[in-house]
């Protein structure tokens, strides 16, 4: 079996598994969410755009917020180190401060996180009003790849109620 065999296999099984979950009222409880956090005419607007267009504009904008919260911490662990080299600090203590500083979790990271998500969701809840099969949407594809089938669907699970409660759904390392 190829790796894109494979690949189509893994969103396949995601996809039955999340199944019951997207069936029963997930829609709307999602819709409600978003609109917690959206206007109800940005939310219209969404839906206004191009079909296609929107779920992968969506898939690169969470994948970029969820790439750029790496980034954040990547400077912040090198000037750490650097702080340390001016002290005289020797090497493994430098690379110790340095993976210290930038793996420690920021406040702002649950933010990042809970956005990022939030927009997958939306994109996957947008192609299933569109009436699109969920493993052409590339929000849920994104998903389905990078994480377990379990934590997908719990990650839908959890969109049904607030989506703070999103930022629980860190990407795998």
């Amino acid at each position: 079996m190829s790796d894109e065999q494979r690949r189509r296999e893994r969103v396949r099984k995601a996809a039955a598994y999340c199944a019951d979950v997207l069936d029963s009222g997930w829609e709307e409880a999602v819709a409600d969410q978003a609109t917690r956090y959206v206007s109800q005419a940005t939310w219209n607007r969404l839906f206004r755009m191009r079909r296609r267009k929107r779920c992968r504009t969506l898939a690169q904008i969470a994948a970029a917020f969820l790439a750029a919260k790496q980034e954040i911490h990547d400077p912040l662990g090198y000037l750490a180190s650097g702080a340390l080299a001016l002290f005289g600090a020797g090497d493994a203590v430098q690379a110790f401060a340095s993976e210290l500083v930038a793996n420690i979790p920021l406040p702002m990271d649950a933010k990042i996180i809970a956005a990022a998500r939030g927009i997958q969701v939306t994109g996957v809840m947008l192609c299933i009003a569109n009436g699109d099969d969920l493993t052409a949407c590339q929000c849920f594809i994104d998903l389905a790849l990078a994480e377990s089938k379990a934590q997908v669907r719990k990650l839908m699970v959890a969109a049904m109620g607030d989506w703070v409660g999103l930022r629980a759904f860190p990407p795998k390392a």
